[in-house]
């Protein structure tokens, strides 16, 4: 179900899925699963959940800033969040790890966190206990993502923290269609308008 904004009668993806759907063209999106960060009149936020950034794992990442220790285990990638400020690196975390750093809280006992106390702690096994290290995101400006709902080029979903923590990105988009009755090999029989609004 997607959230009503009470002042202003906006109804909100705060919170959930995006998953791209087969009418998506924009390559940098396709078979996309991205968690919203944000999403108000004034425009959108989100991150993109099942993107390895190429040629670059959590050991290099951390190779590139002194200051912090290397990580002891380096089997988690860093996704790529999305085209927008990809030099600007963010943790999307399980709300069990406390620091005096700022940090956002999100919905579903989510966190948000882009400080160097968490990568160090992170390196260290000290971090929370379920994570996503991601460089960049995705932003839409007023009413821009409406626009692009009203085309098809995405679906809704709720939030499913077993899709959005799991270690196998391969899947998360067809878990995530899944969520909402969709099987991927069904997806060709699905007829798409790009004016109705609707599947």
């Amino acid at each position: 179900m997607i959230s009503k904004n009470k002042n202003n009668n906006y109804f909100s993806l705060e919170g959930k899925f995006l998953i791209a759907s087969p009418n998506m063209l924009d390559s940098r999106f396709s078979e996309a699963l991205i968690y919203m960060i944000s999403d108000d009149t004034e425009g959108s936020m989100g991150i993109i959940v099942n993107k390895p950034a190429l040629n670059l794992d959590l050991e290099s990442f951390f190779n590139n800033f002194s200051k912090i220790k290397k990580p002891t285990n380096s089997e988690y990638p860093i996704h790529y969040g999305g085209p927008v400020e990809f030099n600007k690196g963010f943790i999307l975390h399980t709300n069990d790890y406390e620091t005096p750093e700022e940090k956002t809280f999100l919905k579903n006992n989510l966190v948000l966190s882009s400080n160097s106390r968490i990568l160090n702690d992170l390196s260290t096994g000290n971090g929370p206990s379920k994570f996503i290290v991601v460089i960049g995101y995705a932003g839409w400006y007023s009413n821009q993502l409406a626009e692009e709902l009203k085309q098809n080029s995405w679906l809704v979903a709720n939030m499913n923290k077993k899709i959005l923590f799991s270690k196998n990105y391969r899947l998360k988009w067809k878990n995530a269609l899944k969520s909402i009755g969709i099987e991927e090999q069904h997806l060709q029989h699905f007829k798409f308008s790009n004016y109705s609004g609707s599947a």
